[in-house]
């Protein structure tokens, strides 16, 4: 059996993606309580049976101020996906820090100092 996603999965990835950064482009309330915050969505992976979604993100500010990030602003996101999904379950979102990709800018500003 092979371990490819499905189209449906991947389409639906791609959507979640484009819905979280279009909520972050247009909805700039966040910048109130979070003035410097810069994210980057760097995935976005659905389960299987369609109903989870982990959201890959790296960002510039403190992991305290991302967990108050994330308790204020994932619902906000979850009805935005939920608005505009046409399909039986609405994947629910949760946000992590992608620490590998975290890792690796670290490295890439290191070797940049050289």
């Amino acid at each position: 059996m092979h371990n490819k996603p499905s189209f449906r999965t991947l389409k639906i990835e791609l959507t979640i993606k484009r819905l979280i950064a279009e909520y972050v482009v247009t909805h700039k309330e966040f910048l109130i309580d979070f003035p410097s915050l810069r994210l980057e969505i760097t995935d976005v992976k659905v389960s299987k049976d369609l109903r989870f979604a982990r959201v890959l993100l790296v960002h510039n500010i403190k992991d305290a101020e991302f967990e108050k990030f994330k308790k204020k602003y994932t619902r906000k996101m979850q009805e935005l996906i939920a608005k505009t999904l046409t399909s039986k379950f609405i994947p629910r979102i949760t946000l992590y820090v992608d620490e590998p990709f975290k890792e690796s800018i670290k490295v890439q500003q290191l070797i940049d100092q050289l």
